[in-house]
């Protein structure tokens, strides 16, 4: 196994560190990873997301109903005052909800009422994340926001239930595009800069398996690959 960086959690020979300069947009995010995202799967982007959000924090996990981090940051739901850092946050989930806000919307814009808002992304695969939002009662009475426009995945190594479903990582983009938009982000926040790096994984993924694929046929027919002298 080739050693990877800590950090990243990459191969060190195409460790993303050096592309990730964590950017302030103003918004609080938090990644509730789960566990097949956060120890076994190569091409998971919510690592990638929170190193590149300034603030931003991962809590691994299933069910969230016990996770002391998770209540203090959402505490102050439903227009409590909170507690610790939870205070002055407003917290929604992202997800697609029948009743899901919009960034857009004036009505939104009001219930925030001038707090800072923190963003919950569920770090998982479609399947895990219903999963997840199930078993975690505390995420069910938060407010869900979800994407005014439509947007496809450029995830080309990864089958998606839908065309609609996108990475974590494109969709803390898009939604920060939307609320860039919405004057609920930093003016200054750049979503383009977590769309490059996302499509930088990608590439390099192509061309690892492309590698990987000429390794096997050689193997196979070493015949078909010898070099011309």
């Amino acid at each position: 196994m080739s050693e990877r960086c800590y950090r990243c959690f990459r191969p060190l020979s195409n460790c993303f560190c050096p592309d990730i300069v964590p950017q302030d947009t103003g918004v609080k995010f938090v990644f509730l990873m789960h566990p097949k995202e956060a120890y076994r799967q190569k091409t998971g982007t919510g690592r990638l997301s929170a190193l590149s959000l300034a603030g931003s924090e991962i809590l691994v996990g299933i069910n969230f109903d016990g996770n002391a981090r998770l209540a203090e940051l959402t505490s102050a739901r439903d227009g409590r005052g909170g507690y610790g850092d939870g205070a002055g946050f407003y917290p929604v989930v992202l997800y697609p909800s029948p009743n899901a806000r919009r960034s857009g919307d004036p009505a939104f814009r009001e219930a925030l009422a001038g707090r800072r808002l923190l963003v919950i992304i569920l770090d998982a695969t479609w399947f895990f994340a219903r999963k997840m939002l199930i078993a975690s009662t505390c995420l069910r009475d938060l407010p869900c926001l979800s994407f005014g426009a439509g947007y496809r995945s450029e995830f080309r190594i990864k089958r998606q239930p839908a065309p609609e479903c996108l990475s974590t990582i494109e969709s803390a983009a898009y939604l920060i595009r939307e609320l860039k938009s919405a004057g609920l982000a930093s003016p200054a926040a750049d979503e383009n800069r977590l769309l490059d790096l996302f499509r930088k994984m990608v590439d390099i993924q192509i061309e690892a398996e492309q590698a990987r694929h000429e390794e096997m046929a050689a193997e196979l027919r070493p015949d078909l690959f010898k070099r011309q002298v």
